[in-house]
């Protein structure tokens, strides 16, 4: 089935991101033929090049990275692993938080950008021109030139281009076509698409969530609410056992919840979403 036959990217936006800025709107209202030629043409490639974009773009509503952090952004950043090579230890990290509140991020992006993706060294402040923008967050000296002659428009010269309405979906169906993103969404493998996009798998549950709810809509099946796996979900919440915000998928922690569920009920223990579990959590 070809996505013409279920629904348009557009649609996926009006649907999913009520709140998407305008440029993203006009991107993918005239991006069509883009999309086609990059062979988004089947629902399950569509289901998730849209999923690794709303998560992206905290649902279209970023169109470049910002910079103010704050210390519990920044402490995050270092207890995850991801900076500890541009500062000497944690308290210098979360110091960085004052400068944000100056700057905005120049600093911040000037070091952590610097000397890598195509990136002069922090003085250059190339890690702060060219941070992340865009319906895939184009980042680095390197994509935003490359990016720029491939697509014929001037991105390293005017790197707000790459989040324009003409040209939004430009860098972003490049970096999809070059990673191969298709052949891993033609597998369902939304790990492997993630990694491509992402280069690991920062906010995979993000993504998960956005492609449960994208992909009945792409097929015109129940909304993912309709779902018995939602439903369970909600049911253990209520019920106060956490399953996380319910989205439809089972992952790590619904299966913990379900294990809980199941042993203050005297249930069978095993993750298993069957008659019995169904029956106690009252859903028919």
């Amino acid at each position: 089935m070809s996505v013409a036959a279920a629904v348009r990217a557009s649609d996926i936006v009006s649907r999913f991101a009520p709140s998407a800025k305008d440029a993203y709107k006009q991107a993918f209202q005239q991006g069509d033929a883009l999309l086609a030629k990059s062979g988004i043409t089947t629902p399950l490639r569509l289901a998730h090049f849209m999923a690794q974009v709303l998560h992206e773009t905290g649902g279209l509503t970023i169109l470049v990275e910002s910079g103010d952090y704050s210390a519990k952004n920044l402490g995050d950043m270092w207890d995850s692993g991801n900076w500890h090579k541009y500062f000497t230890n944690r308290a210098a990290c979360v110091e960085m938080a004052e400068q944000c509140k100056r700057d905005h991020g120049v600093a911040l992006f000037s070091l952590v950008y610097g000397n890598r993706m195509g990136n002069g060294p922090p003085a250059s402040k190339d890690g702060w021109t060219y941070r992340g923008r865009g319906i895939l967050q184009t980042t680095g000296r390197a994509s935003y030139a490359d990016f720029g002659k491939r697509c014929g428009v001037d991105f390293f010269g005017h790197p707000d281009l790459v989040a324009s309405g003409d040209h939004a979906l430009k860098p972003a169906l490049a970096e999809w076509d070059d990673k191969h993103c298709n052949a891993a969404a033609d597998h369902n493998d939304i790990e492997l698409v993630t990694r491509l996009v992402n280069g690991g798998l920062v906010g995979l549950a993000g993504r998960r969530k956005w492609f449960a709810k994208i992909w009945p809509f792409v097929i015109g099946a129940p909304p993912v609410e309709h779902s018995t796996e939602f439903r369970v979900q909600a049911a253990l919440d209520a019920a106060g056992f956490d399953s996380g915000d319910p989205d439809g998928v089972i992952g790590a922690t619904t299966r913990a919840a379900i294990l809980g569920y199941r042993a203050k009920m005297k249930l069978p223990l095993t993750p298993a979403i069957s008659n019995d579990l169904l029956l106690s959590l009252g859903i028919g």
